[in-house]
């Protein structure tokens, strides 16, 4: 792993002047005052209103979903394309920042075109106008999604409604097409 500068791990305070955020800061502070730092402004996960049948279903087809909802990365890098791939079983997933190349390599060689959203495995893909995908989700079924907006470390993994999360990530020159995980 490469050193981290000191302007990198650097936090705009309140008052203008900046402050580090070194892991071992969070070892003696705990999670709570990042947690609050990252839930300031942000609409939170609904992971705890998904129905347990919900969660039932989906672990068929996404059996790390559960365990990634509500949670934010170590630190950044991991996106929406690796939390949908981690969400599906691929082992490291969650921690990469994944490329669009591997991401469109998997979709094609793990899922078949089309869906539904009230079914779980149903990847959102947003498409730019070249047809390159720029961000993904996918559906637990109950017409709940995971999600990750950015590769920000204060960036987290929520579940939202699959209406929330496609009003969220509509961008101008961006199309949405379904794809279903085949397993």
């Amino acid at each position: 792993m490469a050193p981290v500068a000191v302007r990198d791990r650097a936090r705009a305070q309140a008052d203008g002047h900046r402050f580090v955020w070194w892991p071992t800061l969070v070892k003696l502070a705990g999670l709570e005052p990042i947690i609050r730092l990252i839930e300031c402004g942000v609409v939170s996960s609904r992971h705890r209103e998904v129905p347990a049948r919900v969660w039932r279903q989906a672990a068929a087809v996404l059996p790390h979903a559960r365990d990634l909802a509500g949670t934010v990365p170590e630190g950044s890098g991991p996106n929406c394309f690796g939390t949908v791939m981690a969400a599906a079983g691929v082992p490291g997933a969650a921690r990469e920042w994944m490329r669009q190349e591997p991401f469109a390599e998997w979709l094609s060689t793990h899922t078949r075109p089309g869906g539904r959203d009230e079914d779980p495995g149903t990847v959102l893909v947003w498409h730019d106008q070249k047809g390159a995908p720029v961000h993904a989700s996918v559906t637990l079924g109950g017409g709940w999604a995971l999600n990750k907006p950015s590769q920000a470390w204060v960036s987290p993994r929520f579940v939202w409604t699959v209406r929330d999360v496609v009003n969220h990530s509509r961008r101008p020159g961006c199309r949405l097409r379904r794809r279903t995980l085949t397993g």
